[in-house]
């Protein structure tokens, strides 16, 4: 499912069409809720939420630690930035 352009709804539209907003949720993947103009949430789709969920990477530990065999740290360096 690709995103499309948002809808806004303020929390008060939110509160009266929740049904009518999930519903958007569900078919586009994402509605943005705002207050006095300003978005303070998305609600977001199951489906969007699952898709955004598996895109973190697992980390290779042990890969990770052999790449970083001949790495140096300088604490006066790393203090200096």
């Amino acid at each position: 499912m690709r995103l499309t352009v948002e809808k806004k709804y303020s929390i008060a539209e939110a509160r009266q069409q929740l049904a009518a907003i999930v519903h958007e949720a569900e078919r586009t993947g994402a509605v943005r809720i705002t207050r006095r103009g300003q978005v303070v949430a998305r609600l977001i789709s199951e489906d969007e939420f699952q898709r955004l969920s598996r895109r973190k990477r697992r980390i290779d530990w042990g890969t990770m630690l052999i790449d970083m065999r001949g790495f140096k740290f300088d604490r006066e360096e790393a203090n200096a930035r």
